[in-house]
């Protein structure tokens, strides 16, 4: 009977043994990755955000595109977004280069190019990088499986994230919905309020690098707006996921940036951006579609509704 129990036991610590190095693991790998992603040398990378809700019965839908192609040495950033709102479309590319003067951002506005000094922006590819940018979220991982993706052995890990990483989300929700006006107080309670986000990442086992972070938080959003007591408004989430991916690792081509670009006008600082493309509140730049005009390489977000300039930050 001894003999047994002693063999109950062991099998017992052989097993708590191995759940201990299981999550052990996941705390390595997802730390050595962040410290592979940065020493990432050029990139393709790609992120998306998918959202379907209804508001008492009206369907809205979001989806957005940011495409990203990455040099640290010298470093040089194309961003490409798309996005779709509903039916309407729109498209932008922008460029962050380094010469001989410095380091310079470039963007169209439908008025011409034009530049402005980005001398202070981070270049590490967890800054620049959306997808990458998602490792911010997290507060927890634990290892899952080894498995393949596109025919390449990955470690799969299920990530915790933080209630921040669907605050856009829960804003473009609470502005179509005209709850509270969309004030930031009600955005904040509901953030407070946030289950537990779950999704996943993989890591190349070879390269250590993580090549594909996603979420879904349809159940987190819908569990937040049904706790609302007394609210005349109905929402419901039928998609919110966010979903990207990191390719070409050191085989990818060069940032070029265009002719055109090349003679692009000049501002001083960011102020006089802000200044040249917003008047009285309006913008300049002419959206065609309400939402976010993010500078990501100088972390400057201007959100707007329709032609009326929201807010004006630094994220």
């Amino acid at each position: 009977m001894k003999k047994i129990l002693v063999y109950i036991l062991s099998v017992l610590c052989i097993f708590a043994l191995c759940a201990c190095s299981k999550k052990a693991d996941a705390d390595v790998l997802i730390r050595e990755a962040k410290t592979n992603a940065d020493n990432i040398k050029n990139c393709t990378a790609d992120i998306s955000n998918n959202l379907e809700f209804t508001v008492n019965g009206k369907h809205y839908t979001y989806k957005t595109t940011n495409k990203n192609l990455y040099f640290s040495e010298p470093f040089s950033l194309k961003s490409t977004q798309f996005s779709q709102i509903g039916g309407k479309a729109d498209d932008s590319v922008s460029y962050t280069v380094t010469d001989s003067s410095g380091v310079w951002f470039y963007i169209n506005t439908g008025n011409g190019w034009q530049k402005t000094s980005a001398e202070t922006v981070s270049t590490l590819p967890t800054d620049q990088i959306d997808v990458l940018r998602m490792l911010n979220h997290v507060s927890g991982q634990k290892y899952v499986r080894e498995t393949e993706l596109d025919s390449k052995k990955v470690h799969k890990l299920e990530l915790t994230f933080k209630s921040d990483v669907i605050q856009s989300t829960i804003e473009t929700i609470v502005t179509a919905s005209g709850m509270g006006n969309g004030s930031k107080t009600i955005v904040k309670t509901l953030l407070d309020s946030v289950p537990e986000v779950y999704g996943y990442c993989y890591i190349d086992t070879q390269s250590g690098q993580i090549v594909r972070i996603e979420l879904s938080a349809e159940d987190a959003v819908n569990k937040i707006f049904k706790n609302i007591d007394s609210s005349q408004v109905i929402i419901n989430v039928s998609k919110c996921e966010i979903s990207g991916n990191v390719e070409d690792i050191g085989k990818a081509p060069a940032v070029q940036l265009p002719p055109e670009a090349a003679a692009a006008r000049f501002l001083v600082s960011l102020r006089g951006f802000c200044a040249l493309h917003t008047r009285r509140g309006r913008p300049k730049i002419k959206p065609r579609i309400s939402g976010l005009l993010f500078l990501r390489q100088l972390n400057l977000i201007i959100k707007f509704d329709k032609f009326n300039i929201i807010k004006i930050s630094y994220h």
